[in-house]
């Protein structure tokens, strides 16, 4: 390389780094840190009263989908009010789609209100919404609702008189299991309770 252009690559150089030191790249500004929350502060709510109030006038609605999507919503908010309407729509919505839909609903709560409605609903006129109810007392195991399960097995529906039988097995495999796991568990706390005794020996 001859002199003029290694004189050449020697001021570009030099001339690029006397303009990185003249101006120096920025650092973004850090955003600046969120609210600090009290210590056991909840999020407030996120529906007032007055359009909560509204959701539940939507339960009237003309259209099935509609009032199907009002009670999800207020499901899904944990309404004070919930159990009052799911009962209502359970035996009342002229919609036997909303019944059964309903009944998912009911055997999704963990109170244990949720048997009554449940077991009156075997009585639904639609045989849909009987073969559901039945499918989530079959899905909840508890076996004191076999009684009126009991009953369906002379519904005129031959379906109906199938699922009930089927519920009442879940009932009595649901026993056998519980029997079995308590049964293991003496077993278990016996061994135990013999191999203390025989190390203290």
């Amino acid at each position: 390389m001859n002199r003029p252009a290694m004189l050449l690559v020697f001021l570009g150089a030099a001339s690029f780094l006397v303009w990185d030191h003249m101006h120096p790249e920025r650092e973004p500004l850090a955003p600046p840190p969120p609210p600090a929350l009290s210590a056991g502060a909840q999020p407030g709510p996120v529906f007032s009263e007055d359009e909560i109030k509204k959701v539940r006038l939507s339960l009237q609605d003309s259209d099935s989908s509609v009032r199907w999507a009002a009670i999800q919503l207020l499901f899904s908010i944990r309404d004070p009010q919930l159990g009052p309407s799911l009962e209502r729509m359970l035996t009342e919505d002229p919609d036997p789609e909303v019944r059964m839909k309903v009944v998912s609903l009911f055997k999704g709560r963990e109170d244990m209100s949720r048997l009554g409605p449940l077991v009156r609903s075997l009585g639904d006129y639609d045989a849909n919404v009987r073969m559901a109810s039945l499918q989530a007392l079959g899905d909840i195991g508890d076996p004191s609702v076999t009684v009126w399960v009991t009953a369906l097995l002379r519904d005129v529906e031959p379906a109906v008189r199938i699922e009930a039988l089927r519920t009442l097995g879940r009932f009595q495999d649901k026993r056998k299991a519980e029997f079995k796991a308590l049964a293991d568990k003496l077993r278990a706390d016996y061994e135990e309770a013999v191999r203390r005794a025989a190390a203290r020996r």
